[in-house]
């Protein structure tokens, strides 16, 4: 669940509604960064969600592997 909570905080943050704009937190940095999408600087959009996308994957991975070491019989369901 916490690749989950990871993505649920960024969403509530790129939105506004989460932390204040002083603390860092991925979705404020991707809500900053989609101010110069139209200025030709993509790659300030791009590298934050690239680590976010690989951050969320790499804790699934290790949920998984948690999961099938500590309880196989619930991993072959």
């Amino acid at each position: 669940m916490f690749p989950h909570a990871i993505m649920h905080e960024s969403s509530i943050t790129f939105l506004g509604f989460g932390l204040p704009a002083e603390q860092p937190a991925i979705g404020i940095i991707l809500s900053e960064a989609m101010k110069h999408l139209t200025t030709g600087m993509w790659w300030l959009a791009v590298l934050p969600g690239l680590s976010l996308l690989v951050i969320v994957i790499l804790f699934e991975a290790i949920g998984t592997h948690l999961r099938m070491l500590l309880d196989p019989y619930s991993a072959q369901e």
